[in-house]
């Protein structure tokens, strides 16, 4: 009996002498935590030798690709359902970094809708701005090349699309970076110095879709005399000229080898 209480007490005392006291728990050092992946080891194949990184990719993949839980397993664990775990769908990722407003004005290119990678690699490229090729090639994605490419060409077209053009939205019509008559008189300086397209004994010229002074307060605003050929727009130069290309002289939109012949297309003589 009195070996038994004796083989009792020990294992008490074992039992006792094996929970830590609250001074050694304070001072005991917390469990290791995993070690940061490195993506590059499997993904360096996607900057290296590029001459242009997206900023992102200096931060640090998780600040885009937030919802990759595990990215020692692969294929990687995911926290949510969007694709390759970004953090939010496109272009609101984007909207992270970049001031959603240059991409919401009255005009939005149709492109933003399809996502910003359309356009532009999220992680680096040859090109400037991300681009995933060179202007105009990357425009021909979407846009008919043959519409740009007739007998004759623009040179505006050879200076590159964002020449008249802005890539995300604009509170113009097409894009343009200002009303259309400022863009054409960036070149055409003379055009808006005098009349326009005189016909017979008039001077004032063909209207061009500049705005007018009111007689009220001599404010300036829009001019908008409807196009007779083309329905729901303004008047403008691209009225009568193709701003791209045409198989016409002075890249006329219709068909014409005279000028005569283009004003027949809304004047009948």
């Amino acid at each position: 009996m009195r070996m038994m209480r004796s083989f009792g007490l020990c294992a008490a005392l074992a039992a006792l002498l094996s929970i830590p006291s609250p001074a050694l728990a304070a001072t005991a050092e917390p469990p290791a935590q995993p070690a940061e992946v490195d993506c590059n080891k499997c993904h360096a194949i996607l900057t290296v030798r590029m001459k242009v990184v997206h900023a992102a990719v200096q931060m640090g993949c998780p600040t885009c690709h937030s919802g990759i839980s595990d990215a020692l397993k692969v294929p990687h664990t995911k926290t949510n359902t969007i694709t390759k775990g970004l953090s939010a769908e496109q272009p609101d990722l984007c909207y992270g970094c970049h001031d959603k407003e240059k991409f919401t004005k009255k005009t939005v290119h149709a492109a933003i809708g399809m996502g910003c990678t359309g356009c532009h690699n999220p992680h680096a490229s040859n090109n400037e701005k991300l681009l995933n090729s060179s202007i105009p090639d990357l425009c021909f994605n979407c846009h008919d090349k043959a519409e740009f490419s007739r007998k004759n060409i623009h040179a505006a077209i050879q200076m590159g699309c964002l020449t008249c053009h802005t890539p995300h939205s604009s509170d113009q019509p097409s894009l343009l970076s200002k009303p259309i008559y400022a863009v054409c008189f960036d070149c055409h300086e003379t055009v808006g110095k005098q009349p326009h397209a005189i016909a017979g004994f008039s001077k004032s010229g063909h209207p061009l879709g500049l705005p007018k002074k009111t007689k009220k307060d001599g404010q300036e605003s829009p001019s908008h005399v409807k196009d007779p050929k083309r329905e729901g727009k303004i008047f403008s130069c691209a009225s009568c000229h193709n701003p791209h290309s045409s198989d016409s002289i002075r890249l006329f939109r219709y068909p014409a080898s005279t000028t005569m012949q283009l004003c027949s297309q809304c004047h009948k003589y």
